[in-house]
């Protein structure tokens, strides 16, 4: 009470000091030391202005706080406030919570502070626009008052029925409208869809009406329910609803009676057209009675169901076909008459259906054989004539007794050329050592010439022996055990009269289906030729073959006394390169000799055989004699000809081909020697190539000082020539190693890349030209030397 006492004293003598006149004023800067002295002893409890020139109690902050509220009509923002009553905002926020906190009737809301002065003032503001709108939402409240949705779901709330005249919406409760709302809405919503005759889409409507999208299907189920509006609605309660009128309905289901019961059928899209979104359940609901059958794009009825069932039951009685297609209303499709046709064979075995729509009777396809019997005799006997191969073939695929290993290739065996091959045959055994194919070698003669270019010529040789093979063998296939392509089958089928008008489709079926059992017929009917008419080729190709064999093994032995002559590494390369050759056409012979008694057709001739078919083609063969040939084969790629002449007369021993290998007499012997040089002889004489005329000389030479054949590659040829020059006269040995020095030459020249080079290599040819008279002298005349009897 004391300090009380002091402080009235105190402020009495200011209020003295303030009112006197005199010179014992404070300075406003003794003012402020004095009031900070008094807050810093808690004497009194003061607030500063933002600018500190103003001191102001919490009461006033307090009082001036609700003067403000009542001057902007009870809602004021806080910042407003610090602006106005030059305040710390601080200082206000913190006053106004406790204003808040102790008085009910004021309201803190984002910042601003609101009592129930504006609250009514607010509740009167809405009601005024409820009543002019008729309706209105938190939404548009919110963004037109700039305050939260819930402060005014509350207000309306608090206010609602009272100062607020309506009702708020129990779908969605920030909406409220007036009754008298409602019932101009009901009346809208009412007027619209009376005049809607034609499925129609609510949403347009409702946005055009104005109406909330609760109250609008509120109002819209109401007037359905109570039979106001006649008509539903379809979906759920969204724009995209359809209202469909009862009358539409009615006018729809007529139509779809009317049609169902003129066509027998109804089109799911033009019942979609119709408006009926789902036409199968449609359908199922309205027929529920009728036995329709349900398809891709339709359904159909029983008269056109049985309409199909009888005519199907026709046509597969009288053995005919039909394209159900022709009985069927044109709007059904091809899947459509698929599926009706596919219930219609249910229980039908006998039945052939194509391109889905086409069914014909077994009985149609089994009958049309009978036009193939005498194609089929002319045919068998044509082939067993002209190739006998294919018949044999034929004849044990149909009889079935080596089924194991046969498969039917075509082959051409030139068997109209029979004579002229033997005569090749006694040509080749007599000049084997000098022909250009089994004989010394021609080809790699050319290959001394031109050695570069020659390997890519061989190279290409033998990729155009492989194309021949392979176009061969293709060829041969046309010529197989089948009776006619279903290409052939097609064109016969479609000279019949009962076949004429059949579409393309069954008669390509007819021919797929017809194709095996007229092969399986026409290999029975080869047979039975092949085995009339086949006794007395089999007969005659086998002595054929057996004379081929043994001349070629008797040759190859002849051979292989030259080779003898000679020491490593020429011997190596002269029975790699009589294996090559001879050996190789041998092996041929054998395989396909063993290929012709086994009833497998080979698809080349013997000539034409490369080591890879040949291999193939012992595939083919039966697996006890695969292993005895592959060894052959083998062999070829060796350098031991003992090796392949013991697996060549086991294979033509007893166990396999059977023939007699027989080694000729000394007579016969001189006789093969004898013609094998008057036949290289016969070749020089017309020979003009240099390196192939220095070739046979060399052989022709080596045969008369050893009295023995010579089989060699023509890269060897200077090894030949080197052997002779110790057997024959030094001008002879000079004249031959000039010629051989020459071609040399001449070869470089050809083989190098420069233009300038045309002068000498022409030189050089002409030196040849002169020389090779000299050296087919020598050839021809020199006789065996007594040294070399000696030797």
């Amino acid at each position: 009470m004391a300090d009380w006492e002091e402080v009235r004293r105190l402020a009495a003598d200011f209020q003295r000091v303030q009112l006197s006149a005199t010179k014992q004023k404070l300075s406003d800067r003794n003012v402020i030391e004095l009031v900070t002295r008094l807050v810093d002893l808690k004497l009194i409890d003061v607030l500063y202005t933002s600018d500190g020139k103003t001191y102001l109690t919490h009461q006033q902050l307090a009082k001036e706080i609700r003067d403000e509220l009542i001057v902007h009509h009870g809602r004021v923002s806080l910042v407003d406030l610090q602006q106005l009553l030059n305040v710390d905002y601080s200082h206000i926020e913190a006053k106004v919570n406790d204003m808040v906190k102790h008085d009910g009737h004021l309201t803190l809301v984002l910042g601003q502070l609101i009592d129930n002065s504006y609250r009514q003032l607010l509740a009167q503001e809405i009601n005024d626009q409820l009543q002019e709108k008729g309706h209105v939402t938190i939404i548009d409240l919110a963004k037109s008052y700039d305050l939260p949705a819930d402060f005014l779901r509350e207000v309306i709330d608090q206010y609602l029925g009272t100062l607020i005249k309506g009702q708020v919406d129990n779908y969605d409760k920030d909406v409220v409208f007036t009754d008298g709302f409602v019932s101009r809405m009901k009346a809208q919503i009412k007027g619209a869809f009376t005049a809607v005759t034609i499925p129609t889409t609510v949403g347009p409507i409702r946005q055009f009406i104005g109406c909330q999208e609760h109250l609008f299907f509120k109002i819209l189920e109401e007037l359905i329910a109570s039979g106001r509006l006649a008509g539903s609605v379809s979906g759920s309660r969204q724009d995209k609803s359809q209202y469909l009128p009862d009358i539409y309905t009615q006018a729809q289901s007529q139509w779809v009676d009317s049609f169902y019961k003129q066509n027998g059928y109804l089109e799911y899209d033009t019942l979609i057209r119709l408006g009926i979104p789902d036409p199968k359940s449609y359908i199922k609901k309205k027929f529920k009675s009728e036995p329709l059958v349900f398809l891709s794009s339709c359904c159909v009825g029983p008269v056109i169901s049985e309409q199909v069932q009888y005519s199907v039951d026709e046509t597969l009685g009288q053995g005919g076909w039909l394209d159900i297609m022709t009985v069927l209303p044109s709007v059904l499709s091809r899947k459509d008459a698929s599926e009706l046709l596919s219930g219609c064979l249910k229980n039908k075995s006998q039945a052939v259906v194509c391109d889905s729509t086409i069914v014909a009777s077994e009985s149609l396809v089994s009958d049309s054989t009978s036009v193939f019997s005498d194609l089929m005799s002319e045919k068998a006997e044509k082939a067993s004539k002209s190739h006998p191969a294919v018949a044999s073939s034929t004849a044990v695929g149909a009889s079935g007794d080596k089924p194991a290993h046969v498969k039917m290739a075509g082959v051409d065996d030139g068997s109209s050329a029979r004579e002229d091959k033997k005569e090749q045959r006694r040509k080749k055994a007599a000049t084997a050592g000098s022909t250009k194919k089994e004989g010394t070698g021609g080809r790699e003669v050319k290959m001394k010439s031109t050695k570069k270019k020659t390997r890519n010529r061989d190279h290409d040789e033998g990729s155009d022996d492989e194309v021949t093979t392979t176009s061969t063998s293709d060829k041969g296939k046309g010529q197989e055990s089948h009776f006619m392509s279903t290409q052939e089958i097609e064109k016969v089928l479609k000279s019949q009269d009962r076949l004429k008008d059949c579409p393309q489709e069954l008669i390509s079926e007819i021919a797929s289906r017809l194709h095996r059992p007229l092969t399986r017929q026409y290999q029975e009917v080869a047979k039975s030729i092949f085995l009339k008419n086949s006794g007395t080729d089999r007969k005659k190709t086998a002595l054929e073959i057996q004379d081929r064999i043994n001349g070629l093994w008797v040759n190859a032995r002849l051979f292989e006394k030259g080779i003898q002559l000679w020491e490593d590494p020429v011997h190596s390369q002269l029975v790699k390169h009589l294996l090559k050759t001879l050996g190789n056409d041998l092996a041929n012979a054998v395989v396909v000799a063993l290929a012709m008694d086994h009833m497998v057709s080979v698809s080349v001739t013997e000539e034409q055989l490369t080591p890879d078919t040949r291999l193939r083609l012992i595939t083919t063969l039966p697996k006890d004699i695969q292993e005895q040939l592959t060894k052959l084969h083998v062999s070829l790629n060796g350098q031991s000809l003992e090796d392949f002449f013991h697996q060549l007369e086991l294979l033509c021993g007893p166990a396999h081909l059977g023939i007699l290998l027989k080694k000729p007499d000394k007579r016969k012997e001189r006789q093969l020697v004898f013609n094998h040089r008057q036949s290289l002889i016969e070749q020089l004489k017309d020979e003009t190539d240099p390196a192939m005329c220095l070739h046979l000389t060399a052989v022709l030479l080596f045969q008369t000082v050893t009295q023995t054949m010579l089989h060699i590659p023509g890269r060897l040829v200077p090894n030949v020539v080197q052997y002779l020059s110790s057997h024959l006269d030094a001008d002879k040995v000079a004249v031959l190693a000039e010629m051989q020095d020459l071609i040399v030459k001449h070869a470089k020249l050809k083989a190098s890349s420069e233009d300038d080079h045309e002068a000498e290599i022409a030189t050089i040819a002409s030196a040849m030209a002169d020389l090779m008279d000299k050296v087919k002298e020598i050839a021809v005349t020199s006789k065996k030397s007594n040294t070399t009897s000696d030797d």
